[in-house]
């Protein structure tokens, strides 16, 4: 899934069960990313994570990504969020 979705696609099969191992692999890049080790993304670390992993993102698209996934309106990405999206 792309981090630029902003509506849930109706796939015609369901997703397989992310392993224990994927799980673990998709904590360990919140916490990489998470740089202040607060607990959740802000639109900084968002960024370094984006051009890091080789999108040359503008403002306003992190911005989008944020407020799309951002389900409790804090502005931050915490680990359930994020989670979300990497499943």
């Amino acid at each position: 899934m792309s981090l630029y979705t902003t509506k849930a696609k109706q796939h015609p099969h369901p997703r397989p069960e992310i392993t224990e191992e994927q799980k673990q692999e998709i904590k360990e890049a919140f916490d990489l990313f998470d740089t202040d080790k607060d607990g959740a993304i802000d639109y900084h670390e968002l960024k370094v994570a984006m051009r890091a992993l080789g999108f040359n993102v503008k403002k306003t698209e992190v911005l989008k990504i944020l407020r799309d996934h951002d389900k409790d309106g804090t502005g931050l990405m915490d680990f359930e969020d994020f989670n979300r999206i990497s499943e």
